[in-house]
């Protein structure tokens, strides 16, 4: 029996050994390889042009969904501090710079940091939001008036958050391990050369942390308190363009009716991949001298005015036919700017692009509203 007794005990100790290891190998192994993002880059919109039902359209997006669950948020919560939002923009430059590429400037739109914050406090992880709201669309909200394309990413570790060094490795994987999850969807929107402005979100608590690339392009100098909707549905649009640059055309897209999500959304589809800009529903159509100009595989809205003098340029269209085909829903206006350089097509982006959207929410009694949430 002594001996039988001597080797239980050993046994036991063994045992009791290997499952320490055990433990300590995942809390060493837990905190970067719980690295998840999410990316999109101008998803699903087209261009026609002068009688012609030619598309171009940009390949749509990947993700990887998150695959760590995160408990609900009853510690502090924090959001990023200048120094903290300077030192991610000085990663995000740095990587633009080894590309040749400009510099991008800190956003002054609050729309990352409004997102980080909600997904912290709500404890989930998609693109939409818990109101049911896409990026551009809380974007529109927010009071921006360019064009936004989003990077999200969290990491969760029970044993703590470095700030400094998870930004870091946070933008490296954006940039250098986002080929198999995202067909490299980060790195291209960090390395747009129209970017031109970044909103930065950071969001933590002491085992979490959320960091959102808002980014921006940035060209158009709105004028007249446009973009604006009358209540009968009437946009208008005045604005001046730099140098050099032109008003390719203008689209509409269109997205059903937001509605409040709940946890279990964000865990199917679409709610946990990419998002688009919605479905391109019309394009605004006009005369210019002999030639009109039409889209040929689309609703066409005769433009009631449509005026280009240099860069700056006065379009008024009505929605009142597009509401009456698709009904209430967020019809979002896609200003596509034209460049047309070799060296931009070289740098990896030809244009048009989507220089500017603008999302008008309309509610079932055909009225334009502002949603009381963001």
């Amino acid at each position: 029996m002594g001996v039988m007794h001597t080797i239980s005990s050993l046994l036991i100790t063994f045992v009791l050994l290997l499952v320490l290891y055990a433990l300590l190998r995942g809390i060493l192994l837990q905190s970067p390889a719980n690295y998840s993002t999410q990316s999109t880059i101008g998803n699903n919109y087209s261009s026609t042009h002068q009688a012609s039902t030619q598309q171009s359209t940009l390949p749509p997006s990947t993700t990887q969904k998150a695959t760590t669950t995160i408990a609900r948020v009853t510690t502090q919560q924090y959001s990023g501090g200048n120094a903290t939002v300077e030192y991610a923009l000085g990663l995000i430059n740095r990587d633009r710079n080894n590309y040749a590429l400009h510099n991008v400037t800190l956003s002054s739109e609050p729309s990352a940091q409004q997102h980080a914050n909600s997904m912290l406090a709500n404890s989930y992880f998609s693109h939409w939001d818990t109101h049911g709201m896409k990026p551009y669309m809380r974007y529109t909200l927010l009071g921006g008036r360019g064009s936004v394309t989003e990077n999200i990413a969290f990491v969760y570790n029970s044993s703590g958050i470095n700030i400094t060094s998870t930004l870091k490795e946070m933008e490296y994987n954006f940039m250098y391990n986002d080929y198999k999850c995202c067909q490299n969807g980060h790195r291209d929107n960090i390395l747009n050369p129209w970017h031109n402005q970044v909103s930065i979100g950071i969001a933590y608590n002491e085992t979490a942390i959320y960091f959102v690339e808002d980014f921006i392009d940035s060209y158009i100098a709105w004028l007249g308190g446009t973009p604006s909707v009358s209540d009968n549905l009437n946009v208008t649009l005045l604005g001046s363009l730099p140098n050099g640059y032109s008003l390719s055309s203008i689209q509409i897209n269109y997205d059903v009716p937001v509605s409040n999500l709940t946890q279990a959304d964000f865990n199917m589809s679409p709610y946990n991949g990419p998002y688009s800009y919605g479905t391109t529903v019309a394009g605004i159509g006009y005369t210019s001298g002999n030639e009109y100009f039409y889209f040929g595989n689309i609703t066409t809205i005769n433009a009631t005015a449509y005026d280009i003098n240099g860069t700056t340029f006065n379009v008024a269209f009505g929605l009142k036919k597009l509401e009456a085909q698709d009904g209430p829903g967020e019809y979002t206006i896609m200003m596509l700017l034209d460049n047309g350089t070799a060296q931009a097509c070289a740098a990896g982006a030809c244009s048009p692009f989507v220089g500017a959207t603008y999302t008008i929410f309309v509610d079932p009694a055909g009225m334009p509203y502002i949603p009381s949430q963001v």
